[in-house]
């Protein structure tokens, strides 16, 4: 297989050998095979083969949707998915569900729900997918506020106060004398950071593996993002002075993104916590 040109790279920031006219194949001589059972409602594709790059650690995600129960029909629909795959030595990711189960899912903001937020349907007969799909992944009104108010919380308990000389959950850990629970700390608020930037965009967070990735891509991000982030994450040894370094980048990060959450909702710190406390926690703050 050719390695990627040139536009491919630039357009999903991967290297190595793409596999994806290989997989595009066997995914059409499946769906062809699998179209002409009437009980077979629906295709849906994820991972790899609709991201338009996949290697040789890939999977080949596929979703089927019968219109009621069959085991019979899943066991053959199982056997030619392996026949066809094996030939390729691909990694089959195959899952068959009734259209009944699809309805009563409840997707939270896991990976499930960001896997089929960008997903592509690819046969859908009675129209039904895409239209039970478009239902469960329609967030709430507030559901993306929620979260950055969530976030952002958190964010300011671990290692950001909104007021300078306030004590955070990560500088506890000096004093402590712990300095590794301390850099964990950072860690975990790293982390915070990532989901924080989803929310903001308006995105759900995709799973672990593919999380730090994704998210320099977003539409919006702080200003020299790659560079504060790979300097957050950087860990040369358990020490104090990595410890500062570290907190200066995810604190440069933050007040990026505070500043830019009070331009767009209006949210000062006082009022996020306000909010957090009074929605989230559903609690009442005296005035």
């Amino acid at each position: 297989m050719p390695l990627l040109d040139e536009h491919e790279k630039k357009r999903t920031g991967l290297k190595g050998q793409n596999r994806i006219a290989e997989f595009r194949r066997i995914v059409g001589e499946l769906t062809t095979q699998l179209s002409k059972e009437k009980k077979v409602v629906g295709i849906v594709l994820s991972g790899g083969v609709v991201r338009g790059f996949v290697d040789k650690f890939s999977d080949l995600d596929v979703t089927v949707f019968l219109d009621k129960k069959d085991d019979n029909l899943c066991r053959s629909i199982r056997n030619l998915s392996s026949r066809m795959t094996k030939p390729h030595s691909a990694d089959l990711d195959l899952m068959i569900h009734y259209l009944g189960d699809l309805r009563k899912w409840k997707m939270n903001e896991g990976a499930l729900r960001w896997e089929y937020a960008n997903a592509k349907i690819i046969l859908d007969t009675r129209g039904e997918i895409k239209e039970i799909l478009e239902e469960k992944l329609r967030p709430p009104k507030d559901f993306w506020i929620r979260r950055i108010v969530a976030y952002s919380e958190y964010i300011r308990w671990y290692c950001c106060p909104s007021e300078e000389g306030t004590g955070t959950i990560a500088e506890s850990w000096i004093e402590r004398g712990d300095i590794a629970s301390a850099h964990y700390c950072l860690d975990y608020s790293v982390e915070l950071l990532l989901r924080l930037l989803f929310a903001m965009n308006q995105q759900f967070v995709p799973a672990p593996k593919w999380r730090l990735f994704y998210s320099s891509s977003l539409k919006w991000t702080p200003k020299d993002y790659d560079r504060l982030i790979q300097e957050a994450m950087i860990t040369k040894s358990l020490s104090l002075r990595e410890f500062n370094r570290r907190l200066r980048a995810i604190r440069r990060i933050w007040h990026q993104i505070a500043t830019k959450i009070q331009e767009e909702t209006g949210l000062t710190s006082k009022t996020i916590s306000k909010y957090y406390v009074e929605r989230i926690l559903q609690q009442k703050i005296g005035v």
